[in-house]
């Protein structure tokens, strides 16, 4: 299995440091409840070969099905999205490499935070059985504290590492980081 981490760090690596990517880096920033990722605001655009774009689209279902569970508080559903190995790593918290550690993850910030998040997609890029997404959130993405009874502008953009396991993608890796300005990849 360490091949498969070393092959998975190895195309994250080439595709975020290079401009080898299935994806235009023209900028919009319109804000819409998208339907499909290239009407997310974000720069993706789908691949011409129309099996990648297949896959393309799959993997989007994917990360949509997170976005909503997400926005829903519903740890049950993430936790059937990532696969049996895979990892979550979070800003200011340890990595969760179990279900057990996941779910703890999503129960606690569930319990203290509710989001209004819409991703827009930046990046679907598929290799095989391997898909990395990045995403962004749009302007007015906002996460509600409720000690704090305080809402805030949502400043995320994240990187998800898919595999397809059994003929579905399942998240390998998601880790994000906080944004210094909302609406921008």
């Amino acid at each position: 299995m360490k091949s498969s981490h070393f092959l998975v760090a190895a195309l994250t690596a080439s595709f975020l440091f290079s401009g080898n990517a299935l994806a235009a880096d023209t900028h919009t920033a319109t804000a819409v409840r998208a339907t499909s990722p290239e009407q997310s605001g974000g720069t993706f655009k789908y691949s011409t070969n129309r099996q990648i774009a297949a896959e393309q689209k799959n993997v989007y279902d994917t990360i949509i099905r997170y976005q909503n569970a997400l926005n829903a508080g519903d740890t049950k559903t993430i936790l059937n999205l990532f696969a049996d190995e895979s990892y979550s790593q979070w800003n200011d918290k340890l990595t969760a490499d179990t279900t057990a550690e996941r779910r703890q993850q999503y129960d606690d910030l569930f319990q203290r935070e509710k989001f209004e998040t819409d991703f827009a997609f930046d990046t679907i890029w598929i290799n095989g059985d391997t898909a990395v997404v990045r995403t962004h959130h749009h302007v007015g993405s906002v996460v509600t504290n409720f000690k704090e009874q305080k809402t805030v502008i949502d400043l995320n953009r994240e990187v998800f590492v898919m595999r397809k396991v059994n003929g579905q993608w399942k998240i390998f890796l998601y880790t994000f980081n906080t944004n210094p300005l909302q609406g921008e990849a």
